[in-house]
């Protein structure tokens, strides 16, 4: 198999796509109608849906970054890939090394070998994110490595265009984080027939089970303390605390908007795509509850995409200048990739020029150039408070109504 043989690209969240175009590329295909699986149908067979909250503090940079999880055991990506794989009785074979001379041989011979591996890569040491590199192993990606040409390598990263990257970069990329470092998965059909109904329920119990914890940090009780947590001025982690003066509260709000409506979610926390699986899933168990069930779950997808665009109000005139660069960047990656470069580069700059005006210190305090006031700042919050509370409502309606359809 060679480059010219991978023909399907993109999708939208990098785990379930990567895996979902490798299988598509070796072939594998539903026994339910003989095509390749769609990517919600990889993401609820692999456990769906999950919730996570983390607000980091860069204080030497005035910065602050929300990480949110969105899918099943989305801080154990492994077990979470492994769990599709041995539902649909796909096996996998995991490459790791701490030498960047055996990580490159590794990658070589599985390419040598006709082989499409996914890889664990820091996005910073990615050329085309365009990553300020206070961020350099901050996150984590995923990313389809399938062909060389001309000295660089052919990635598939949610893109409908392949991207090229340089040798030297890639290999920055899988060494950079310790935990993971130079990873790579390698998928392979056992070229039988699974079980489908089996593998959905599976996925759908893994869910419910997942979602019905008792976790602040993991399950849906994360979303009533993040609510509380706008407002309260007593626990450090509060936002009026974190951000008294208001240094990193700019890069908070925009990666709260990116992380739930752009960069990998599918516009609504992963909610609707979820949502498409179960549809999906209505239709092979022959379950109309499923059906009931989607419907919530749009709702809720609804709800996101609702609080992601409050975050950013167009009566702040920087925050909606933001959103809409942010929403040009990430339309022109998703259809042209690295062949419009020079405008990513462009439209990077101008938000990393923002993030370094608006979270800036000056004067040797920590404080914000924001143009915001306490009480513009505070009602925002209270704002933010009141969607958070509707989406944790809306999240256990939605739990209830799936966990009743599989019951």
């Amino acid at each position: 198999m060679s480059k010219e043989n991978y023909t399907q690209l993109g999708g939208v969240h990098p785990e379930t796509a990567a895996m979902t175009n490798v299988l598509a590329n070796q072939g594998f295909v539903s026994p339910h109608n003989g095509r390749p699986l769609s990517e919600p149908m990889v993401l609820g067979i692999a456990g769906g849906l999950g919730c996570g909250y983390i607000l980091w503090e860069f204080k030497k940079y005035d910065a602050a970054i929300l990480v949110m999880g969105f899918q099943n055991k989305w801080n154990y990506t492994t077990e979470f890939m492994q769990n599709f794989c041995n539902r649909v009785g796909v096996k996998t074979e995991f490459l790791e090394t701490g030498g960047a001379k055996t990580a490159a041989r590794h990658l070589d011979e599985a390419l040598g070998d006709g082989r499409f591996p996914i890889a664990w890569v820091d996005q910073e040491k990615l050329p085309y994110f365009h990553l300020r590199p206070m961020y350099e192993g901050c996150f984590g990606h995923f990313v389809t490595v399938f062909g060389q040409e001309n000295g660089h390598y052919l990635l598939d990263d949610r893109s409908q265009k392949p991207l090229t990257v340089d040798g030297e970069s890639l290999s920055q990329a899988r060494g950079r984080i310790g935990s993971y470092k130079n990873r790579l998965l390698l998928l392979e059909s056992n070229g039988t027939e699974f079980d489908l109904p089996a593998a959905i329920m599976a996925g759908l119990e893994d869910c419910v089970d997942y979602l019905s914890q008792s976790s602040q940090t993991f399950a849906l009780p994360v979303y009533k303390k993040w609510a509380k947590m706008m407002t309260d001025t007593k626990n450090k982690k509060g936002w009026p605390v974190v951000f008294k003066e208001k240094a990193g509260l700019y890069s908070t709000l925009r990666s709260l908007h990116e992380g739930i409506k752009l960069f990998g979610t599918a516009g609504g926390g992963l909610r609707g795509f979820y949502a498409d699986f179960l549809q999906e899933a209505e239709e092979i168990l022959n379950q109309s509850t499923l059906g009931e069930a989607a419907e919530q779950y749009r709702h809720v997808s609804d709800l996101w995409r609702d609080f992601a665009d409050a975050v950013l109000p167009d009566e702040i005139a920087p925050l909606k200048e933001t959103k809409a660069l942010l929403a040009q960047k990430y339309s022109l990656f998703l259809a042209r990739g690295t062949e419009a470069d020079d405008k990513l580069r462009q439209l990077s700059q101008q938000l990393q020029d923002m993030e370094v005006e608006l979270n800036g210190s000056f004067g040797g305090l920590r404080t914000s150039r924001f143009p915001i006031n306490n009480d513009t700042m505070h009602a925002l919050f209270t704002d933010m408070q009141g969607h958070l509370e509707h989406i944790y409502a809306a999240e256990k309606q939605a739990l209830a109504a799936l966990a009743g359809a599989i019951s």
